[in-house]
C-alpha cells in the first residue's frame, strides 16, 4: 500500500522525511503483538484488535500477515477500510442506525464477514427488514453495559430480551455479547482498575449464565481494552478481548500497561532556540494529540515538553544537541487522537523507512 509519490522515500533514512511526520516503529509493533499473544496463550481467549486506534489499512494488513486477523471497528468507514485491506472478520462496536448507514452496512456484508452491535428492539427490526430485503445474513451482538453508562442493555434481563428478538428475526444471526469496560481502561491505580474489571466480568458472567439457561450459547463474548486485557483474559465466560492501543501505545497508556512499548511517534524539527533555556519544535497539537497531557520526547534526557500550541511545541532543554534544524521524535499522550490527525504514516525499522501507508479513516466520522 505504498503510494507512487513515496517510492523515493521508501528505503531512505528517517531523517530524509519532512516534518511533522507520523512514524510507526515496526520492531516495537512486532514486540507488542508478541507480548499480547503471550498474554492470552493457553487461555482460549482470542484477540480482536480495535481499529479505532489504527485507522490505517496498511497497518491492518501488516498485522493480519502476522496472525492478527480479527478486528473491531468503531465506525462504518473503519470497517470499509478493513475490508479493502482484505480483513474478513470484523465487528463494528457500535449501533448502526438509519436507512443510509444500514444500506452501507449491508453492502459491506456482501463482501466481507461483518457483525454489528444492537441495544434496542427498534434497531433490530430495522436491521431485520433491510437484511431480508437485501437477502443478506447479518451477524449481531447484543451490547451489554458493564459499568460505562453509555450504550448497551442495562441489565442481563434486557440483554436476554434483545438476544431472543435477534434469534427470532430472519436475516439476522445472534453471535454473542459485546461488553466493553471503557470506564476501567485509564484508571491509574492498579487495585481500583482490577476491582472495576472484576465487577464488569461478574456482570458478563451473570448475563452469559442467564442466556445459557435459556438454551442460548454466545459464540463471542468480548470485553476489555489495553488497560484491562491482562485481567479479562482469565475472566469467567469471556472468549475474546478487544484491545487496540497496545499496537502503537502512547505516553499516557504506557503508565497503565508498561508491558507494551511506544511504537508511535511524531518526527519534528527544532525551528527556534533561545540559549540553553528552551527550543521550539515545528509541530503542535494539530499534529500531536494532547488529549490526556502533553507528549514527551522519545529520548527524554534531551528535554521536557512544557507547552503546546497549534503549530509549536516548546521544550525546556539545556541540551546543546537540540540545535536549530535538529530532528526529534515526540511520543504523544494519545495514540488514537494523534493517528486521526494525520493522512499518512511512515513505517520505519532501525531508522529506515520501510513503507508509506495512507491513513484512510483519519478525519472521518461516518
Amino acid at each position: 500500500m505504498t503510494t507512487t509519490a513515496s517510492l523515493s522515500i521508501v528505503g531512505s533514512d528517517v531523517d530524509m522525511l519532512e516534518s511533522p511526520a507520523l512514524l510507526i516503529d515496526l520492531d516495537v509493533v512486532d514486540r507488542n503483538v508478541a507480548t499480547m499473544r503471550s498474554l492470552v496463550a493457553g487461555t482460549g481467549v482470542e484477540v480482536r484488535t480495535h481499529f479505532k486506534s489504527l485507522k490505517c489499512g496498511g497497518l491492518a494488513d501488516y498485522l493480519a500477515q502476522r496472525g492478527c486477523e480479527r478486528f473491531m471497528a468503531a465506525k462504518l468507514c473503519e470497517a470499509d477500510v478493513l475490508a479493502d485491506a482484505g480483513i474478513r472478520d470484523i465487528v463494528i462496536a457500535n449501533q448502526i442506525v438509519g436507512k443510509p448507514k444500514i444500506a452501507r452496512l449491508l453492502e459491506l456484508a456482501e463482501r466481507t464477514h461483518v457483525m454489528v452491535c444492537v441495544d434496542s428492539l427498534a434497531n433490530i427490526e430495522d436491521l431485520m427488514n433491510a437484511a431480508c430485503e437485501a437477502r443478506v445474513l447479518l451477524g449481531v451482538l447484543v451490547e451489554l453495559d458493564v459499568g460505562q453508562g453509555r450504550c448497551g442493555a442495562a441489565t442481563p434481563d434486557e440483554a436476554l430480551a434483545l438476544a431472543l428478538r435477534v434469534l427470532d428475526s430472519p436475516g439476522l444471526e445472534f453471535v454473542g455479547l459485546q461488553c466493553y469496560d471503557g470506564q476501567n481502561q485509564h484508571v491509574a491505580d492498579a487495585a481500583k482498575r482490577r476491582a472495576g474489571c472484576m465487577a464488569a466480568l461478574a456482570r458478563i458472567a451473570e448475563t452469559r449464565r442467564l442466556l445459557e439457561s435459556k438454551g442460548i450459547t454466545p459464540q463471542i463474548v468480548s470485553t476489555a481494552g489495553t488497560g484491562t486485557c491482562d485481567l479479562a483474559a482469565s475472566g469467567d465466560g469471556v472468549n475474546e478481548i478487544q484491545p487496540g492501543s497496545y499496537v502503537l501505545m502512547d505516553s499516557h497508556y504506557r503508565e497503565i500497561a508498561p508491558a507494551f512499548g511506544c511504537a508511535l511517534s511524531v518526527l519534528t524539527t527544532v525551528i527556534s532556540r533561545r540559549g540553553d533555556e528552551f527550543c521550539v519544535l515545528d509541530a503542535g497539537y494539530k499534529a500531536i494529540s494532547k488529549d490526556y497531557e502533553l507528549g514527551v520526547l522519545k529520548v527524554e534526557s534531551l528535554g521536557r515538553v512544557v507547552n503546546m500550541s497549534e503549530e509549536h511545541t516548546k521544550v525546556e532543554s539545556p541540551a546543546a544537541s537540540l540545535g536549530v534544524g535538529t530532528q526529534v521524535e515526540v511520543i504523544p499522550s494519545h495514540c488514537c487522537g494523534t493517528v486521526n490527525l494525520h493522512r499518512r504514516a511512515f513505517a520505519v525499522r532501525r531508522g529506515r523507512v520501510e513503507a508509506e501507508w495512507p491513513i484512510e479513516a483519519s478525519g472521518r466520522y461516518d
